[in-house]
């Protein structure tokens, strides 16, 4: 499956789940606020850029993506990342497991971030001229 369907079908199944965990906030007061946050806006709305993002902007300066395989990456570092944060997150502070299982997780997820950064800038750059 190409990258950017792999972005957005994660995008589309983070949105059902944070989508039921709000009903579930609404419901029993469970602590999930910060995962409830993390899954609706790294898991659906950041995924869905993330896809589009790999898919248009090297069209739109007319060059090709970076490196698939660093796309690959990051995909599953995010991924990983925030289901890791959704899990550690609500307990952080209750135990010194959860709070750095919310530092590896969250680590995880800004560098899968990072990396997103550095291959669309490197997508989008103009290549050098060749001097003869």
């Amino acid at each position: 499956m190409e990258i950017s369907l792999k972005f957005a079908w994660a995008s589309l199944i983070y949105l059902l789940i944070g989508s039921t965990m709000g009903m579930i906030m609404v419901v029993d007061s469970l602590p999930f606020t910060p995962s409830h946050a993390h899954i609706l806006l790294i898991g659906f709305v950041s995924m869905m850029i993330f896809g589009v993002g790999y898919h248009l902007l090297p069209v739109f300066a007319g060059t090709d993506l970076f490196s698939l395989r660093l796309a690959e990456i990051q995909f599953w570092l995010q991924n990983i990342g925030l289901i890791g944060l959704a899990f550690t997150l609500p307990y952080r502070y209750t135990s010194h497991n959860y709070l750095l299982g919310t530092i590896i997780f969250g680590s995880m997820s800004l560098l899968a971030i990072y990396i997103f950064v550095y291959n669309i800038a490197r997508s989008i750059m103009p290549p050098k001229e060749v001097n003869k």
